[in-house]
């Protein structure tokens, strides 16, 4: 069985999960809950924003400030994780960021594709921008790796292919962007390929794509996950002490979420 699967066994974590009942995709959220209490993988929580109208075998806690709520819970460590679901994205992370007094969350996609785990980052657009926020993720991504067990090899993806310098300036900025990046991820001892703009090769190759940026790095994520469907166990903030799930508002299912924050949470 796949590492995270198995670690979501074995820890059955407390996972409270965000619920807007106004959204459509509320009961995708309500079933996914529903399964991973079913297979073991943990002790889902929901966290809505009025009363569910409808019998559902879980624990429920009602707030009108929602977001607020699930992030208390995690704070106050009435559970052991907690995963956006469908509620604002703005306003959580914004709670998240001055609960945990942090600026970066460090996110981290963990995916399914080919049959292995691939990480993905950045993806979060405000992330990214600079050299040092890039390494803080390689350094960030290890971590991640070991916990549930990757083969850690970094895959840098850039604006073109190597040899595209002089095409345009715009190129040329990543290239060179991406060029020092990858020596200084040597220089960490980190085992690292610069694959320019060949990301079909990087996915092959890698367990950890790096981005030269948060805006690239989101436009391809949701290429794979909200166009070619591909599985997502969304993404971890790794800047934070315990743990946080963040997922978009347009994923069709939300077990893998539930299963990446129990697997994590111990």
């Amino acid at each position: 069985m796949n590492k995270i699967y198995s670690l979501a066994t074995l820890n059955k974590a407390k996972v409270a999960i965000g619920l807007d009942l106004s959204s459509s995709s509320y009961e995708s959220i309500i079933n996914s809950a529903i399964y991973a209490k079913k297979e073991g993988y943990a002790y889902p929580i929901l966290v809505c924003n009025k009363k569910i109208d409808i019998d559902v075998d879980l624990p429920i806690v009602v707030s009108e400030d929602v977001e607020e709520k699930l992030v208390n819970l995690l704070v106050n460590g009435e559970v052991e994780a907690i995963v956006r679901g469908n509620l604002s994205a703005n306003k959580t992370i914004r709670i998240i960021k001055s609960k945990f007094n942090c600026n970066n969350l460090y996110r981290i996609t963990v995916m399914e594709i080919m049959g292995k785990n691939l990480m993905l980052a950045p993806v979060g657009i405000d992330e990214g921008d600079t050299i040092e926020d890039l390494l803080e993720f390689v350094r960030k991504g290890k971590k991640l790796a070991d916990k549930i067990g990757i083969d850690y090899k970094i895959g840098v993806i850039s604006g073109g292919r190597l040899e595209d310098k002089g095409r345009s300036k715009k190129v040329d900025d990543l290239l060179s962007k991406t060029e020092f990046l990858v020596e200084k991820i040597k220089e960490m001892n980190f085992n690292v390929e610069n694959f320019g703009i060949e990301i079909e090769r990087a996915i092959k190759y890698s367990t950890m794509i790096l981005f030269p940026d948060g805006i690239i790095g989101n436009l391809v994520f949701r290429a794979l996950v909200l166009v070619a469907n591909m599985e997502s166990f969304g993404a971890y903030a790794s800047a934070l002490s315990k743990v946080y799930i963040d997922t978009s508002r347009a994923r069709t299912g939300y077990v893998l979420p539930i299963v990446l924050a129990s697997a994590l949470a111990k």
